[in-house]
């Protein structure tokens, strides 16, 4: 009886950890929903304000320009840490924990991707904007029918970078959204993590990793494009 039934007993043993994750990500909460949210306004967020900033620094040669790019680099030297109390503290005056509004709009903006699309930008041939000018096209055509066509393989770094921050994202969206029904992923596997049996930790550890592993395999050359342009401009 038992050689009849040990690769039933052996599936329910492999795959009952990881039906009992999926089952409770659905079924408590707004995990998925609340993730995608997030995903969705950060990758939004990051390809509206960056872009502009960027091409004001690029099409603008102000006499503090480098002065704004040393601040934007000035911001990776700081953990994020430093940042948090003082954000949280604001958000809470304005009203805005436990909304989408706290975990998107501290991060509109980006130093990092701002410096990185600036010196981008100015690779552009400088030929295409003054025919456009020529033309009497306005500056914000020439950056949405000459600028964002050209600019898409950093655009899509960018992009990528934004939903790896966003949907890794835990300690932000734990300590500004503490109501359960504000909970994204990252947080709910964390609670899960408190009174689960260690077995059904890692099935949900290697679940959570799945979307980073398949955006992986599937944009290598994107992410690759990635480390290369930094090193180019």
């Amino acid at each position: 009886l038992f050689n009849e039934l040990k690769g039933g007993l052996r599936a329910g043993y492999v795959t009952h950890n990881y039906r009992d994750v999926f089952i409770y990500i659905l079924l408590h909460g707004r995990a998925l929903m609340n993730t995608l949210i997030l995903i969705v306004g950060t990758i939004g967020t990051h390809l509206i304000v960056n872009p502009f900033a960027a091409f004001a620094l690029s099409r603008y040669q102000l006499a503090y320009t480098n002065k704004i790019l040393l601040f934007c680099l000035a911001t990776m030297a700081f953990p994020y840490e430093v940042a948090l109390i003082p954000n949280f503290l604001f958000l809470k005056e304005t009203g805005l924990l436990n909304t989408f509004g706290a975990l998107i709009l501290p991060h509109m903006a980006n130093g990092y991707s701002i410096f990185l699309l600036k010196g981008f930008f100015d690779s552009l041939p400088k030929e295409l904007y003054e025919s456009a000018a020529m033309e009497g096209a306005s500056e914000f055509r020439m950056f949405r029918q000459i600028t964002i066509p050209l600019s898409k393989p950093i655009l899509a770094v960018i992009a990528l970078n934004s939903f790896q921050n966003a949907y890794g994202s835990f300690i932000w969206a734990f300590v500004v959204c503490p109501k359960q029904e504000m909970w994204t992923l990252m947080v709910w596997l964390y609670d899960l993590n408190g009174w689960a049996p260690y077995s059904m930790c890692v099935a949900a550890l290697c679940v959570a990793a799945l979307p980073t592993l398949l955006l992986f395999v599937f944009a290598q050359k994107i992410i690759m494009r990635g480390i290369v342009l930094p090193l180019a401009h």
